[in-house]
């Protein structure tokens, strides 16, 4: 085989630790966009909005919108993602100590329970990442809402006049 079980299960972990590194890196990313980028681009869409037609000014809406919304499908895949890989981890951790047990008899029950208890671990991990992804994934979406909301406000005001 190219590769043990072992260092398989060993390689679902290093992927759910990853996966949780870039999606916090993300969620504090967008942070700051909404805290300190963003207000700066909101008030140049409000003066861009007198300015452009109804054409440029829905490209530029768009535009704008994707931006806020960068990352969120990203934090999407990881909530759906992370308890597929513990699942797959505890799998190879549970096939592993199987092995184990094969090739050592089934006599050293504590080797195979400290092997089963360290595959379930992965799916404890798998759900622990996702959940986190989850409540970044609403703040994160709470703020895109809202920052959609008051550019629409805004076309909405340059409208009426």
């Amino acid at each position: 085989m190219f590769i043990t079980m072992g260092t398989a299960h060993q390689l679902v972990f290093y992927s759910l630790y990853a996966l949780l590194f870039l999606a916090t890196f993300l969620f504090i990313e967008r942070l700051l966009y909404f805290f300190f980028t963003y207000p700066a681009e909101k008030q140049l869409f409000s003066k861009e909005v007198e300015e452009l037609d109804q054409n440029k000014l829905e490209a530029r809406y768009h535009h704008l919108v994707a931006k806020l919304r960068r990352g969120v499908g990203f934090l999407s895949f990881t909530i759906t993602s992370a308890p597929l890989l513990g699942l797959l981890g505890t799998v190879l951790g549970i096939m592993n100590s199987f092995l184990v047990m094969a090739e050592k008899g089934a006599g050293n029950l504590s080797e195979v329970s400290k092997g089963i208890g360290f595959a379930l671990e992965a799916t404890a991990l798998g759900i622990l990442v996702a959940v986190i992804s989850l409540i970044y994934y609403h703040i994160v979406n709470a703020l895109v809402n809202k920052a959609r909301a008051e550019i629409k406000s805004l076309i909405l005001e340059n409208m009426k006049r």
